[in-house]
């Protein structure tokens, strides 16, 4: 008697999760662009990755940065500005925003191909590549790969030197597994994302919190309530989108703007050191103040940086 009350009792705490799960998900509809250009649509290993593309000329890749809730959103503050000299496309990775987010493995390599892929197909041709933290760590990556097809760089407080530089260990193994079980693995995804968890993350990388407005918080929440939203952060969780970037630094040899925020928490600004130590040659950027989201909470003053850079590196080529 005493097993059956047990699995009586599991059995109804299994299904009141369930229920939570279904509760967070409602009237979650589906994301609209959020960057005012012409949206499309990339088949890529047989999902849909979505992007925006506005304006003309040069062109350049905006890469958003990988959390929970991480999609083309970020850039929402920059398009405009950078799109009246430059051709910008702005990508959701596959697994966040409006991309499909299917339940397979996320690793770096995935998406070092993806982005490459993207810019060979979609693109068409040489393209700047401007990315925020992890996946600036990617963008280092294939410039150093490739400065042909990627003749400039800029580059948001990368990781791969101080953090998020190794792969996947036990403890991030544990933390994929319990993110991918169906019913408390969504709980526990859907308590990381609850509207509260996401207004505490916001008001951590901001330095500003008059900046993280219900609207933000909003954009955010539906973009990490999206079906599949939990399985690339699953990934992430498990570190199996970490990637080591000391090799790819010192063989940068393309224009290439590094990006800080001076009270930066996730990424301090003393991580900008190992950086400029293994490559000298950095172009700098440093907001003060700012946090970890110098692109969105100094957005004038980095779209002129940025432009300007962009502008030097095209001359040289």
């Amino acid at each position: 008697m005493r097993w059956r009350n047990l699995l009586l009792g599991g059995g109804a705490a299994v299904g009141a999760v369930a229920t939570f799960n279904a509760f967070a998900r409602r009237d979650i509809a589906a994301l609209a662009d959020p960057l005012g250009g012409d949206e499309g649509s990339f088949e890529w290993r047989g999902h849909q990755v979505a992007y925006t593309v506005r304006g003309s000329g040069p062109p350049v890749l905006l890469v958003h940065s990988i959390h929970a809730a991480g999609w083309s959103y970020e850039w929402k503050d920059n398009v405009e500005t950078l799109a009246e000299t430059h051709t910008v496309y702005a990508i959701d990775l596959l697994g966040f925003g409006r991309s499909d987010r299917p339940a397979i493995r996320y690793t770096a390599r995935l998406y070092l191909s993806l982005i490459s892929d993207f810019v060979e197909e979609v693109v068409g041709g040489p393209c700047a590549l401007v990315a925020s933290s992890l996946t600036a760590a990617y963008a280092l990556v294939l410039g150093a790969r490739d400065p042909g097809r990627f003749p400039a760089l800029v580059v948001v407080e990368p990781t791969g030197l101080v953090r998020l530089n190794n792969r996947s260990g036990a403890t991030g193994d544990v933390a994929r597994f319990a993110v991918d079980t169906p019913v408390l693995g969504t709980a526990f995804y859907h308590g990381l994302v609850s509207r509260n968890s996401l207004r505490a993350f916001l008001k951590l990388v901001y330095h500003d919190n008059d900046l993280v407005t219900d609207e933000m918080v909003d954009a955010y929440y539906a973009a990490s309530h999206q079906p599949g939203a939990k399985h690339a952060p699953a990934a992430f969780l498990a570190q199996l989108l970490n990637i080591d970037v000391r090799h790819a630094v010192r063989r940068i040899t393309q224009p290439a703007l590094l990006v800080w925020g001076e009270q930066a928490v996730q990424e301090p600004i003393d991580e900008i050191r190992p950086f400029l130590t293994l490559h000298s040659d950095f172009e700098t950027a440093i907001f003060d103040p700012s946090g970890d989201l110098p692109h969105s909470e100094r957005a004038p003053e980095f779209n002129e940086i940025v432009t300007q850079f962009l502008s030097r590196a095209e001359a040289k080529v």
